[in-house]
């Protein structure tokens, strides 16, 4: 059936119809019709029947059969249509007067109608296509029809508005181009006629100013009878005149078509034979999506969704027939609500998208506390290096003690800022530990950032003090005490753990300032709890050690460096501070990799791009890297990058993972495991589920849920 139904029509030399009869038993045959548009239309399909019926019932009586001629004939119908429409460049004509028209109703149409697919739209449509059932029932169908007679409005005008609610609450607008077929018999001489008289008409659905149900069926009516009114300029010429911008991958001026069958069957019996007449289902797809309905004679409705396989899967096609009648219930029982509140979602889909949480991880309360643990533990291991400079964590904790006691000296305790503003130095994470023990918060600022930004930072945060060095602190415009770490005979020779200073979970551990997208810089103020629960609700993921190397490759004042500097120190690792120069010489960063033998790799995706082609260039190094992580975070990633790097290295050498998150939710939110087959397959940035402890949601404008596939806003919920 589908071989012989798939074979080309040759329009040179063929008929434009074909039948094929195959013998399946003694009593049981199979009839396949196949028929080229060009010759035939839906409503061609009764007379074409009836024919065939009085044939077949005259031929068993050995006789022709006696039809009678038709009053007019096809090509008597194509001739007139073309005299009576007249030419396009006539103003007077029938033609020039409906193109005006639809020039006037089509003024700024949606070049695309944007919808959720689960492909991206391929360069050039395939056609390929699959279809799924519909089917609504008679009790819904009959309140349907109430409420349209109640505005004046069909069947189709009901089902075009829901149509068009349902589109726009998935994210494709307020304005809802269909397209939609017409019978264009307007002749009763034309009745009997088979051929081709259907046109395809554009309807518009203005959906803006969130107006109830029974408005937008009102507009929906207004629009449409105008149309109908001006139904006869052929569609190609309506494109051909009109000249939207053209794609190989899309259908012009719609994408979306919608047919409410009301032709009745074609037939059901031929004279003694009992007859199953059912449509043969081709693997195509015209459109993106095709709406094909037909009244029963139970009263419902039923047909099939024709989805286009370039975007859709069959499950997606699914849940959008299931959305569509849930549409047509809740229009019906309250057409007075407005449609931005209609119910699109399934029951599923108001939960929140997050991890199931395990149970809380236990752990140490603050940042001071887990180092302490991994200090004393890892006391002979090299904790920080930069350059030739290296300090053991015996060492490192020593000189933070020591620093830490003058700051609380100068006043620094629970929830007071103390400004750090060093190059990339060991001095630095001193620094920072010297702040977190004395019981204070650390604000970054970063040496090389723009004077105005430095001041307007240190302005509003007002720190008790700023630790610089000589060199650095004149670039300083602020009236904030500054402690110079090069030339300070002042610190105490204590070097003990400074007793406990009350330092509580919910105290500030850090702040760092965002970048400004709402144009003005302003500082995320992150507790110890906040980090601490970062990485102890991350560790069935990554397992980190004391036999880990990591870099600290970004800027001080960006918060990934928290993930860097903390990640390492917290599990008694080994943190490898990378000289600014060296991070913008991709081959440089490579050798240190290398030769540091680093473990974890947290890198921008821009960065890791340059770096991916510096391992290309120098194969014989990349092959000695030791990474067991790369994490992404920073920055939208582009998974077909990723493919160049799969070439050269295995998937579980290094495992990639994309993170996301922003500096107010603690560095990182989401965690998606990369793979070879997802660079080759996705295009999206996925960034995967959240972090165990989070609750996350999509919302639209009106902090509502949006359905699945539907773009969104993302809110955050939960520690952190």
């Amino acid at each position: 059936l589908l071989s012989a139904a798939n074979q080309p029509f040759d329009l040179a030399r063929d008929l434009p119809v074909r039948f094929h009869v195959w013998r399946v038993g003694p009593t049981e045959h199979v009839v396949l019709l196949v028929l080229h548009h060009i010759a035939a239309d839906g409503t061609s399909l009764i007379p074409l029947w009836r024919d065939l019926s009085q044939a077949y019932a005259a031929r068993r009586q050995g006789r022709q059969p006696g039809w009678q001629p038709l009053p007019v004939q096809y090509a008597d119908y194509t001739l007139w249509q073309r005299r009576w429409l007249g030419s396009l460049e006539d103003p007077a004509s029938v033609a020039a007067r409906e193109l005006d028209y639809w020039r006037r109703a089509l003024a700024g149409l949606p070049e695309e109608l944007s919808l959720p697919a689960d492909r991206a739209r391929p360069r050039v449509a395939s056609y390929r296509g699959g279809a799924v059932p519909v089917m609504v029932e008679a009790p819904l169908v009959a309140r349907l029809r109430e409420l349209g007679q109640s505005e004046g409005a069909s069947l189709f005008m009901v089902l075009q508005g829901a149509l068009a609610v349902l589109l726009s609450r998935l994210g494709a607008g307020t304005d809802i181009p269909l397209g939609t077929p017409i019978a264009g018999r307007l002749d009763d001489a034309l009745q009997d006629q088979v051929g081709f008289y259907v046109n395809t008409l554009v309807t518009r659905t203005d959906l803006s100013g969130t107006p109830h149900f029974r408005e937008v069926l009102r507009r929906v009516r207004e629009f449409d009878l105008a149309a109908f009114a001006h139904q006869e300029l052929p569609f190609e010429q309506l494109v051909q005149a009109l000249q939207p911008a053209r794609s190989m991958a899309r259908h012009p001026l719609f994408q979306v078509l919608l047919v409410l069958q009301n032709t009745g069957p074609a037939g059901e019996e031929l004279e003694g034979i009992s007859l199953i007449n059912e449509p043969l289902p081709q693997a195509v797809s015209r459109f993106d999506l095709l709406w094909n309905l037909e009244e029963t004679p139970q009263g419902g409705l039923a047909g099939i969704v024709e989805y286009s396989t370039d975007l859709y899967e069959r499950e997606s096609a699914e849940r959008l027939v299931r959305r569509y009648v849930q549409v047509l219930a809740q229009i019906v029982a309250l057409p007075e609500r407005c449609v931005d509140d209609v119910d699109v979602l399934e029951a599923e889909e108001h939960s929140p998208v997050h991890c199931q949480p395990d149970a809380r991880a236990k752990g140490p309360q603050s940042l001071v506390a887990w180092f302490e643990i991994a200090a004393n533990r890892s006391r002979g291991r090299q904790a920080v290096a930069c350059g030739s400079e290296q300090r053991t964590y015996a060492q490192l904790n020593t000189a933070a003690n020591r620093l830490a006691h003058q700051l609380i000296d100068l006043g620094v305790g629970p929830d007071v800022l103390v400004g750090i503003c060093l190059e990339r130095s060991v001095e630095m994470i001193v620094a920072m530990l010297a702040v977190v023990k004395a019981g204070g918060a650390y604000l970054p600022l970063d040496p090389d950032a723009p004077p105005a930004r430095l001041t307007a930072t240190l302005a509003d945060a007002a720190p008790r003090v700023v630790l610089t060095t000589h060199t650095i602190g004149p670039r300083l415009d602020t009236d904030v005490p500054r402690l110079h770490l090069d030339d300070n005979p002042g610190l105490p020779e204590r070097t003990d753990n400074p007793a406990d200073r009350g330092v509580r979970p919910d105290h500030a551990a850090y702040v760092i300032y965002t970048s400004g997208s709402t144009g003005q810089p302003k500082g995320a103020v992150i507790t110890h709890e906040c980090v601490v629960r970062l990485f102890t609700e991350t560790e069935r993921w990554y397992g980190f050690s004391e036999r880990d190397v990591w870099t600290m490759f970004h800027s001080f004042a960006f918060d990934f460096s928290v993930w860097e500097i903390w990640g390492a120190l917290l599990y008694g690792g080994r943190l490898v501070l990378v000289p600014t120069l060296v991070s913008r010489s991709p081959s440089e960063f490579l050798d240190l990799l290398v030769r540091e033998r680093v473990t974890v790799l947290n890198q921008t995706p821009s960065a890791f791009y340059q770096l991916m082609q510096a391992d290309a260039e120098r194969p014989e190094l990349g092959d000695r890297l030791s990474l067991k992580w790369v994490i992404f975070g920073g920055e939208a990633l582009s998974l077909p990058q990723l493919t160049r790097w799969y070439a050269r290295h295995a998937d579980d050498a290094p495992r990639l993972v994309n993170m996301y998150g922003i500096t107010e939710t603690t560095v990182h939110v989401t965690h998606q495991p990369l793979s070879a087959a997802l660079a080759a397959n996705e295009t999206a940035s996925l960034i995967g589920v959240p972090i165990p402890d989070l609750r996350t949601y999509v919302l639209d404008e009106r902090l509502r849920p949006v359905p699945t596939g539907v773009a969104g806003v993302l809110y955050v919920a939960g520690p952190g």
